[in-house]
């Protein structure tokens, strides 16, 4: 029988400790389930965010070389358009494009001239013998290094020429890991980088890359691959220090987190269709390291090591048709080491909870065991527990039977003063005696617990709020029935919280509108940017003043929204601004105005300047400053010291003074100047080039140019071509009894006699020396001998005023032929024309002699009556 009674006993015992391990083993795996979710989660963002921040750092090394490589472009576009430069206009070029402060990285910008072994002695002598920076020439020049090759690829300019000395007559084909982009840039035309070298200039033996882009002869075919490398005159390029171009990208605190590594996987593979992958063409190729942010001057002979396990992430970029890999790493201790407070807070909580609930259900189990003995207890012992929180309160109707200490303290009373008390007596107002009431109805007519709020007003007259739970006790108690247990509960305290936590959510609304407010501003500020960097590559790109008005115009609407303003420039007398673009709605709606009416133009400087001098007004704003709430600011526009004109603004009063705002408009105003300045100095090379400096008329280079382009025109469309060689008469003995300076007052104002003369279609210029060559397209014979005795006409009448006195008696000779009436091959037709001036020569000059060389197909004509008698000899007065 004791057997019997102790195996009951241990059933429930073993039972209880089978139910309590498998909620602790259960609670185990759930915290260690957590723990791992945890971490997988916090790892996986932390390489989220890696991943984005590494495709901004490669971003910006992309746009910063994108950025550089316009340049390039630029450059191509300056040998496009004048053929040929010397020294001191590729000086001039460079020192206009600023490279220092808006370019950073550049180790150098150099031309290279292509130069055939025959070639190389003429062009060795052209570089000595140019004086246009140094009246001494380059008499040290000599290619570097030294030998026989099939080609030369000569480094002809270079700038900044300190630090880059020995870059200056370097064959960059003498370097054979360079030869293969040399070859790849002048087939495709496109821009082509090299692959990791030593740069000769570059004493630490760093790693450094070059690129460069084609020139390609004016006028020469370049459609073919063939056709480009017959035409090649050479290179421009950009030369870079990896770790100068990287340190001009990368910030401190991005180098603090991040291991940066770039690997070049050499040249991209391109499709069939020629467009160009970041895949590499051979990706068996050996790999080369050129960048690493841990090694202060990386050498060559650096390896590529294995990228480290951890957060990472690799990019490709591709520069000058090379696959560049940039392999970015987390470093210890950054900001994206994974944090395992949280994963192992997850344990520790986890591993409490699950202890906790185990013990819980022990103790339930064996409350459940021991309910039989506890279910004997009275209500009354376990409601008059001594609760120093809540208050408790026995009532019967409207009567205290008794309450604990802590009621007594709510009531500011003693003890002993409740029991035998009225509820009334306690109640601050007849509304709460209504609600208690009203709370007895409802516990006797459901005998369910109610609650209800009351105010309370103690011994010293003050008034507390309390929250009153009443529950119906058991009959059979002590008292009997109809006894109600009151729990009190003081609301102070939750009164101040809810106050705090309104205070809170308060604070919290307004740093959330902040940040909002923030994130819009910073918004707006990217776009604006990228704006700007847009606009700037246009600008850069205009041929024209027009196109520069048109991209100011286009874009400025969306960078100034909420403005008006417009672009205005110098005329040329710089006696007064005109306008160029606008946008907006402009209330000072000025179309030019002299200068002295802008405080901006007369100082130089951004007008107003401070808020005082927001009392003065320029006068072309006049309008606008009439407007109540309406300002201006005026922007100068300045290019290499030069005033050029005035970027000008209308906003509100209130907007005047807004850094971002007029930040973004100095910055629009350095743009614009910039490609205005870019815009002078190609219009002035090209005129330099094409116009003869002493007439002012077409030289012989244009001349040649256009009697191939006309002689052309004229074959395919059957119209008549005249041409016209005039050649001063005894202009020798001009020079020799009058000297040089009478001989060149001859020859400008017969170069305006002809200007002034000839048709606007008709191009006229000077062949060399004293003749100069008149070309008349869809002139026929008649008309073209008429013009030609007009213009001899107007040579007889000249007066011609020098510092010696004045010169007449001036003659000239003109010799005429015209094609197909006189020749039928265009080429024939200058040596034609040429012949009849000979002829007229002989005849005595003063007069216009026709070819007497006919076509096949035509009938010769009568010799014309345009001999006429010499003039007297020329006389000069004093």
């Amino acid at each position: 029988m004791a057997m019997g009674l102790s195996d009951l006993r241990a059933r429930p015992a073993r039972r209880m400790a089978v139910v309590a391990g498998a909620i602790l083993i259960a609670g185990l795996a759930a915290t260690f389930t957590a723990r791992t979710l945890a971490e997988r989660w916090i790892a996986a963002d932390m390489q989220r965010r890696f991943a984005a921040d590494a495709a901004d750092t490669t971003t910006a090394v992309g746009e910063r070389l994108r950025t550089h490589a316009e340049v390039l472009v630029s450059m191509q576009g300056l040998y496009a358009s004048i053929g040929r430069i010397d020294r001191a206009q590729f000086r001039r070029y460079v020192d206009v494009l600023d490279l220092a402060r808006r370019y950073p990285g550049f180790q150098a910008l150099q031309s290279l001239r292509y130069v055939k072994p025959e070639n190389l002695d003429a062009f060795v002598a052209e570089v000595r013998n140019d004086t246009s920076v140094d009246p001494q020439g380059q008499p040290d020049f000599a290619i570097q290094p030294p030998g026989q090759r099939a080609a030369y690829n000569v480094v002809e300019f270079v700038e900044p020429l300190r630090g880059n000395e020995n870059a200056f007559g370097f064959d960059a084909g003498a370097n054979p890991a360079q030869l293969d982009s040399l070859r790849r840039a002048a087939e495709t035309g496109r821009l082509v980088a090299t692959p990791p070298v030593r740069l000769v200039q570059d004493t630490s033996g760093g790693q450094g890359f070059i690129l460069r882009a084609p020139i390609y002869r004016v006028g020469e075919p370049a459609q073919t691959a063939l056709q480009r490398v017959a035409a090649l005159r050479g290179f421009v390029a950009t030369v870079y220090r990896m770790n100068d171009l990287m340190r001009g990208v990368l910030d401190v605190r991005t180098l603090q987190q991040m291991h940066i590594r770039v690997v070049d996987r050499g040249y991209a593979k391109t499709t069939p269709e020629g467009v160009i992958t970041a895949e590499p063409e051979d990706e068996s190729g050996t790999a080369t390291l050129m960048y690493d942010s841990l090694e202060a001057n990386l050498r060559l002979v650096t390896p590529v090591a294995s990228s480290p396990l951890g957060i990472s992430a690799e990019r490709s970029l591709v520069v000058g048709e090379r696959v560049w890999r940039v392999q970015l790493t987390a470093r210890p201790g950054s900001t994206y080491e994974p944090d395992h407070s949280v994963p192992n807070l997850v344990l520790g909580s986890g591993l409490v909870i699950s202890l906790l609930v185990t013990l819980l259900s022990i103790l339930t189990m064996r409350s459940r065991r021991l309910s039989g003995s506890l279910s004997a207890l009275d209500a009354e012992q376990r409601a008059l527990v001594d609760n120093p929180l809540a208050g408790i309160l026995f009532t019967k109707g409207h009567r205290i039977l008794r309450g604990n200490r802590r009621i007594a303290e709510l009531c500011g009373r003693a003890p002993d003063d409740l029991p035998g008390s009225e509820i009334n007596g306690l109640v601050a107002e007849p509304a709460d005696a209504e609600a208690f009431d009203a709370a007895l109805t409802r516990i006797r007519d459901s005998a369910m617990a109610t609650e209800v709020q009351l105010h309370i007003r103690r011994k010293d007259g003050t008034i507390l709020m309390v929250d009153a739970y009443g529950k119906p006790l058991t009959s059979g108690g002590r008292n009997g029935p109809g006894e109600i247990l009151w729990v009190i509960q003081d609301r102070t305290d939750a009164l101040l919280v809810e106050a705090e936590r309104r205070d809170h959510a308060r604070e919290l609304q307004d740093a959330n509108r902040r940040l909002t407010a923030s994130l819009h501003a910073a918004e707006i500020r990217t776009r604006e940017i990228a704006l700007l960097t847009e606009l700037s590559g246009l600008l850069q790109s205009c041929q024209s003043l027009d196109e520069i008005y048109a991209a100011v115009q286009s874009y400025a609407g969306h960078l100034f929204p909420a403005e008006a303003g417009a672009l205005y420039l110098f005329n040329d007398s710089r006696d007064a601004v005109q306008r160029g673009a606008h946008w907006g709605a402009l209330k000072a709606d000025v179309a030019s105005f002299h200068p002295g009416a802008c405080w901006a133009l007369r100082r130089g400087q951004t007008f107003p300047i401070s808020q005082a001098s927001q009392g003065l007004s320029c006068g072309h704003a006049a309008a606008c400053c009439a407007v109540p709430g309406a300002a201006f600011v005026c922007q100068p526009l300045i290019a290499q010291n030069n005033l050029l004109g005035l970027l000008y603004r209308e906003m509100a009063e209130e907007d005047a003074t807004g850094a971002a705002a007029n930040q973004l408009a100095t910055m629009l105003a350095e743009q614009v100047s910039l490609a205005i300045a870019n815009l002078e100095l190609r219009e002035q090379l090209l005129s330099q080039a094409i116009r003869d400096p002493l007439t002012g008329l077409h030289n012989r280079r244009y001349l040649q140019e256009a009697l191939t382009r006309e002689i052309g025109r004229s074959t395919r469309s059957g119209k008549p071509l005249s041409l016209a060689i005039l050649d001063i008469d005894h202009f020798k003995r001009i020079n020799d009894g009058h000297s040089h300076e009478a001989g060149d007052a001859v020859l400008r104002d017969i170069g305006r006699i002809l200007y002034e003369t000839v048709r606007k279609t008709d191009i006229v210029g000077r062949y060399g020396g004293e003749e100069f060559l008149l070309l008349l397209p869809g002139v026929g014979l008649g008309a073209a001998e008429q013009r030609a005795n007009q213009v001899l006409d107007a040579v007889r009448r000249m007066r011609v005023a020098w510092s010696g006195g004045t010169l007449d008696g001036i003659t000239a000779s003109i010799g005429l032929a015209v094609m197909p009436l006189h020749v039928e091959d265009g080429e024939d037709l200058l040596a034609a024309a040429d012949a009849a001036l000979y002829r007229a020569k002989g005849l005595g000059r003063n007069r216009v002699v026709i070819t007497d060389q006919y076509t096949a197909s035509r009938a010769p004509l009568q010799p014309s009556a345009d001999a006429r008698p010499p003039l007297g000899p020329v006389k000069a007065a004093g």
